[in-house]
This record gives structure tokens, sequence and C-alpha cells, in this order.
């Protein structure tokens, strides 16, 4: 305890010391992405030779849409193809269903009813397999076939320079709500953190944090609180981490050191006590800082504070 008396006639200001429960971290780099596999994948159900895109990249479709106009040909092949599958399995099927009486009164032998049994099945998948393919396909009155949105997300077309193959991507889906913030945080700061700043009106909250550390770095997935922030897919934005935490706040001008560690002065009645302090950042003029003490709602000593530390160390005591 140091008496108020001991700074002499020296002028003595006090300021409150505010408790905060949040601080403001280093700005961050956010990038507007997708957790794996929450992509649809569509592929072209046969070789193109020419694809005409009717939406823009990144934009918004729904259920049923056209997405883009097919021509080759490989086009109508698949269309015969599809039909003459259909076909065969409703051969194969009154095949099945007669010799299954057969079967049932045991006038057929076992081999034969598994031989009509593996057919009968394998054209019913070879069917089912072809009916999904056609499920992403339209044909028009003109026989101009488009494939269409199996489901309503954003649109991503990869570049197709080269050959348009059976197999190879048509173009993704992306869920609206599956769309997140990606933030590569430090591992220290990710542990206690509140949420994202990108601007005044737009906040980030935490979604999820990957268990897995990248070194120094453990990913953080945000997603924004309101329509706001109006974040396109892929775009890089800065992110302000907001961190939780139980600590206090005062002018820059209360903190001094003393025998290598920080304190700050508290008023008690006509005396001052020296609390040493462990601080955190500074925020426009302030200190933001924690203590092993309760001090919230009391006054720290912001001027002179410089007399007071020179007589902690005996400076013109003669």
């Amino acid at each position: 305890m140091i008496e108020l008396s001991s700074l002499g006639n020296f002028e003595t200001k006090f300021s409150d010391v505010q408790k905060i429960e949040l601080m403001r971290g280093q700005n961050l780099i956010g990038e507007i992405s997708y957790m794996a596999g929450n992509n649809y994948s569509v592929r072209f159900p046969f070789d193109v030779q020419r694809i005409s895109y009717q939406v823009k990249n990144g934009s918004v479709v729904n259920q049923g849409e056209s997405i883009a106009l097919v021509e080759g040909y490989d086009v109508h092949h698949f269309i015969d193809e599809y039909e003459t599958t259909k076909v065969l399995l409703e051969i194969q099927e009154r095949h099945f269903q007669t010799n299954k009486q057969y079967f049932e009164n045991k006038t057929i032998k076992s081999s034969q009813w598994i031989e009509i049994t593996k057919s009968y099945y394998e054209a019913k998948l070879n069917f089912e397999h072809i009916q999904h393919l056609m499920s992403f396909l339209h044909i028009d009155e003109n026989e101009q076939i488009t494939i269409i949105s199996p489901k309503k997300g954003v649109i991503q077309i990869p570049s197709l320079i080269g050959s348009k193959m059976s197999g190879e991507l048509a173009f993704d889906l992306v869920d609206i709500n599956a769309i997140k913030v990606k933030v590569n945080v430090p591992l220290l700061t990710a542990s206690n953190l509140s949420h994202f700043d990108v601007n005044s009106t737009c906040r980030l909250n935490i979604n999820s944090i990957e268990k897995i550390a990248d070194k120094f770095h453990q990913i953080v997935w945000a997603e924004p609180a309101s329509m706001d922030c109006k974040l396109i897919l892929g775009q890089v934005i800065k992110v302000t981490p907001i961190q939780k935490m139980d600590g206090y706040k005062i002018a820059k001008t209360a903190v001094f050191e003393f025998e290598n560690n920080n304190y700050i002065a508290i008023k008690v009645k006509e005396a001052l006590s020296l609390i040493p302090i462990n601080i955190i950042g500074s925020s426009e003029g302030v200190y933001i800082f924690t203590t092993k003490e309760s001090i919230e709602g009391k006054q720290g000593l912001i001027s002179s504070v410089s007399i007071l530390q020179g007589d902690l160390l005996s400076l013109g005591a003669e």
C-alpha cells in the first residue's frame, strides 16, 4: 500500500476499471467454401461433343431447372439404349413370373431357375441405372436434350477445356445452407472463440471447429448470423476474431512496470494498492489485461503514474 500523500502535490486522476468478456483479436482471412462431401455431383451419362450452359456459374438453380443443352453422336444412342433396356426388362420380367410358377410346382430344375432369376435381376439393375441417368435429362418436342438440376443449390461449373466423356463432371450443386466461411485460426485462439466480425452489419457465428491441427493452426467453420453478409462462394474476406475472456480494461497511462512486472495502482481510501496484471492486448488507448485480484468497479490511477513509479524505485529521494 502506498499513501496518496507520497505523491506530494502532483495531480492524481482516476478511471474506473471496466470488466470485459470479449476481446477483438488480430484480423484473419476467411474463405467462402463448404465442407468436403457437401457437394452433389452431376456427371455426363454419355459422351458429349458440345455443351451449352444456360445458367451462370455460381447462380442458385431450382430442382428441375434446365442447366445445359447437350449435343453429340451418343446422345440419341443413349435414348435408344434406354428404350431397349426397358423392353428387355419387360421381357425378362414376364419370363421370370412364368417360370416362378414352374419352379414353385417343381417342374423346372433349380439350376434353370437360378439362371432365369439372375438374368431378370441383371436386366432390372441395368434399367434402373439408365433410368437414374435419364432422370437428369429433359427431351423436348424437337428432340433437344438438356441436363436438368436434380435439386436446388448453388451451381459450380467446371472448366471443360478437354473432352466431355461419359462419367466426367458436368456440374456440382452445393446446398445454400452448406456454404460456410472457412477460417484458419491459431491454436491458442481457437479454444476461446466467441464469433467473427466481418463489418458492422455482418457477424459470423461459430459452426464447428475441426479436431485436426495443421501445425500451429486449426480450421474453424462459421456461418452468417443474418442475410446482411451477402457472401459469395469462393470469395475471400477479412474477419476479426472475437475472443471470450475474463478480464479488464483501463487507460494505457495507468500501467507501469516495476521489478519486471506490469502493475496498476488501485485507489483504496487515501492509499494506492499495487495490483500485478498480465497484459493480453490493447485497443484504442486502453490495455486489456487479466489479474488474480477482483477489481471490477474500482478506480485506477491514470495521472502522475511515473511519479509513483519513481517513488517505488526511490528516484529523487534525496
